[in-house]
């Protein structure tokens, strides 16, 4: 079951809620740009253009210089020049604004990339975005390799683990160093993962500051003025069952993948989870944003990817898979969550969603998804009316 808990201005709503209404009519579905490659979180900035950041496609190449390889979390992977943003202007037109950012992905194939995530816009076109990864790079003799010794193989891998800004045509400067951050405090050794392990994925602007989320390090980022990083809050392991029923029980990871401002003035942070992605086992959180104190909120979901609060409170909830990413199918769901407590699935024709990796709401109501997020070349934006 799902249950929500939505802190507000002046009353504070806690429900159980009923399961997911009927099919909805009314809904309609239009690809608004295609050919991305893994496109991740998109903003709008106010003028109505939508940025989308692009993960990227590795190494790019068939058959990458060994120099730009190593064993990622998920196998063999090289990197390269291959993430971008690109840009949707309100006449539909699309075009990248920037290309040449940092990106990794699994060989063969250059599938599952790494790289620009999370991205926001201030006013009508300062994008401020994520830069992920590099997260816990291997030799294959299984010693942890630095961002510092990749960028000595590829300088663009310096960008990995970086708050960034896109400048006058398109030049980068540099925010802050989550990365740094991470390998230098690393709070979430306090709750059993002493690994260095950092992979910026979500960013919010508020109250003169930005929030980060590091999925790598299970933590809540605030950075200041100057760059400086802190910690607000980090999410603990929690035990669940093996998927081998003679195992003992596994401490998964939380693995946090998007920060969102809720009607509240709360921060809330969606949960992947980590290894065994146990169907129904994500949270949503509420984060104070002065003490950092944690609150789950709504649970029950499989692997969401990203959260967004449309104009009239609710809160729209994207998985990328909903049935968990260790069993075959790549089917994503939307659920929106009203302000009272209600909640339905978004009732989408089969095969609508195919590993959605972000979600935003439009000025009219229309949700915005990046679908087809693992593989280069095949991503798209949809614009998703509904009732």
């Amino acid at each position: 079951m799902r249950a929500l808990t939505l802190g507000l201005a002046v009353l504070v709503v806690v429900a159980v809620l009923a399961p997911p209404a009927a099919a909805h009519s009314g809904v309609k579905v239009k690809v608004i740009a295609s050919g991305l490659d893994a496109p991740r979180h998109l903003a709008f900035g106010d003028r109505g253009d939508l940025y989308v950041a692009e993960a990227g496609r590795g190494a790019g190449v068939a058959t990458p210089d060994p120099s730009q390889c190593f064993v990622g979390g998920e196998g063999p992977a090289c990197m390269g020049a291959t993430g971008a943003i690109t840009k949707i202007d309100r006449w539909g037109h699309q075009r990248r604004i920037v290309s040449g950012l940092a990106s990794f992905a699994n060989v063969p194939g250059n599938t599952n990339p790494i790289g620009p995530h999370g991205i926001t816009v201030l006013g009508s076109n300062l994008v401020v975005f994520t830069n992920g990864g590099p997260t816990e790079p291997k030799t294959p003799a299984g010693a942890t390799i630095s961002r510092d010794t990749l960028a000595a193989a590829n300088p663009v891998a310096d960008l990995f683990g970086r708050l960034l800004a896109v400048g006058h045509r398109g030049r980068i400067h540099r925010i802050a160093d989550i990365w740094g951050f991470e390998r230098d405090v690393n709070p979430d050794a306090g709750v059993g993962n002493p690994a260095i392990d950092s992979n910026a994925v979500d960013v919010l602007f508020d109250r003169w500051r930005f929030v980060v989320a590091d999925a790598g390090g299970n933590a809540i980022d605030v950075v200041r003025p100057f760059g400086r990083v802190s910690n607000l809050a980090v999410f603990a392991n929690r035990l669940v069952p093996n998927p081998d029923p003679a195992g003992e029980d596994i401490a998964m990871q939380a693995v946090p993948t998007s920060v969102v401002l809720g009607p509240d003035d709360k921060y809330y942070v969606s949960q992947l989870t980590g290894f065994p992605f146990p169907v129904g086992g994500a949270n949503v959180y509420r984060v104070d944003p002065r003490t950092g104190a944690t609150t789950v909120v709504a649970s029950g979901f499989t692997n969401i990817m990203d959260l967004a609060f449309g104009r009239d409170g609710t809160l729209y909830v994207l998985e990328i898979d909903q049935n968990s990413l260790l069993v075959p199918g790549d089917e994503g769901a939307i659920f929106a969550i009203k302000r009272n407590g209600s909640q339905r699935q978004i009732q989408l024709p089969a095969g609508t969603l195919t590993a959605p990796g972000g979600i935003t709401v439009g000025r009219r109501g229309a949700l915005y998804v990046s679908n087809q997020t693992f593989v280069p070349g095949s991503g798209e934006v949809l614009r998703i009316s509904h009732r």
